[in-house]
């Protein structure tokens, strides 16, 4: 079962959080749960989060999951350390690391595309 306010998904517990973090004390707030942000790693999930966060907001609000480059720039990683693998839903001509951006998130005004964004930026998350 799933902590209280979760939804469960292919087995995971997912939860949009509409209150605005940076990637680091997102990080920390999932892991109050027992998780982490959350990691679409497949169409189907990344549909899925869309769909959770759009539940929780109706405003413009971007939404902060699991993956960075901050250990190397251009080689992006999920939070539980892998590599991104196949699937991505980039905006097109993203990543760019405009001002060093090292996080990613689903940007509302480019139809709910990856976009990567400077960590201290404050966004909605999901866990």
């Amino acid at each position: 079962s799933c902590p209280e306010g979760y939804t469960m998904r292919f087995g995971i517990c997912y939860k949009a959080f509409d209150t605005r973090k940076s990637f680091f004390h997102a990080t920390a707030a999932c892991g109050e749960d027992g998780g982490t942000l959350a990691m679409p790693r497949d169409a189907e999930t990344n549909a899925f989060l869309i769909s959770l966060y759009k539940s929780v907001s109706d405003k413009e609000r971007d939404f902060l999951f699991g993956l960075h480059d901050q250990r190397k720039e251009g080689s992006f990683e999920w939070v539980d350390g892998s590599a991104l693998g196949t699937y991505n839903s980039w905006y097109p001509g993203e990543p760019d690391n405009h001002w060093g951006e090292d996080c990613v998130r689903y940007r509302r005004s480019f139809g709910d595309k990856w976009n990567d964004v400077i960590c201290d930026w404050q966004s909605g998350f999901i866990c």
